[in-house]
């Protein structure tokens, strides 16, 4: 009869944009410190970053495909009628990366979260291309045209499932790691500030600006949300607040940032799983007063 049981361990990818190059780092330490990957949920960029690990588990191949991404390679912008961004740039580099692989093909099972805009309705795909789901999972509402999949419109599942940990446990996950990329420090409101009539010299940001920043409070807040409720065992806060989604300017910064985090999680990760062994040799000595067992 064995000492222990193996847990099985999922690890949910949130939404972000570029921030979401820090799960690189995270995956990384992870992979480096043989903690065990068993499934794998993400939205949006986590998504993307999900099934490029899911397809190959080798977070240093995936850390050199994003030092290549460049913001002009990937945004190709429109007349703004359904988005700002028609998406068919980013089209191609998911089918140069993920090429026609299916769910089936993947090394570790993965689900990736959307939205269905007319039926109100959370969609998980695990069948089918997937970079056709990457590609839904990143349509962030305003920004990028939707996605038509099998008559439904879709965009990023972000809308209400920026951290996607209640499908690994529905899946089976002992253990569940939520990595999120969209912490932000509470601020205390200011309370009793003075409205003036003085008009003030300071610019004001622009359209996109405004809209980008007011899209990352708001995934911020639901995140902070979504983690209520013991949903997941450990969970990574990364904070890049200051960081704008579509700068892909600062990944090598992204992806050590998220190295970092990861590490300072990493005893309590290894705990949880039940990993490594060594850790178990280690409580034992200590419990039988031992130096050292051959």
């Amino acid at each position: 009869m064995p000492i222990f049981n193996k847990k099985k361990v999922g690890v949910a990818l949130s939404s972000g944009g570029s921030r979401g190059l820090a799960h690189i780092g995270v995956l990384e330490i992870l992979e480096k410190n043989n903690i065990p990957i068993d499934l794998i949920a993400g939205t949006s960029m986590g998504a993307l970053v999900g099934a490029l690990y899911a397809m190959e588990p080798n977070a240093k191949k995936i850390e050199k495909q994003a030092l290549k991404l460049k913001n002009q390679k990937l945004f190709d912008y429109t007349f703004p009628r359904h988005g700002l961004i028609k998406g068919k740039k980013i089209e191609k580099i998911l089918n140069d990366l993920i090429e026609d692989t299916t769910f089936k093909d993947l090394k570790i099972p993965l689900y990736i979260t959307a939205f269905d805009l007319e039926n109100n309705r959370e969609i998980i795909f695990h069948r089918g291309s997937v970079a056709k789901a990457v590609r839904a999972s990143i349509s962030i509402p305003g920004i990028f045209v939707p996605l038509i999949n099998k008559n439904r419109v879709l965009i990023d599942g972000a809308v209400v499932d920026p951290i996607p940990t209640e499908i690994l446990r529905k899946m089976g996950a002992d253990i569940v790691i939520a990595v999120n990329v969209n912490y932000m420090k509470n601020k205390k409101p200011i309370l009793n500030d003075e409205a003036v009539p003085k008009q003030s010299g300071k610019n004001l940001p622009s359209i996109y600006q405004n809209v980008m920043k007011s899209l990352h409070i708001r995934e911020c807040e639901i995140s902070a949300a979504d983690l209520l409720g013991e949903k997941a065992d450990v969970v990574i806060n990364i904070n890049l607040e200051n960081v704008d989604g579509f700068d892909f300017s600062k990944s090598k910064t992204l992806i050590n940032k998220g190295k970092y985090c990861a590490r300072r999680h990493l005893k309590k990760i290894q705990i949880a799983s039940g990993h490594p062994f060594k850790e178990f040799i280690k409580s034992l000595k200590e419990d039988l007063g031992v130096k050292k067992i051959h």
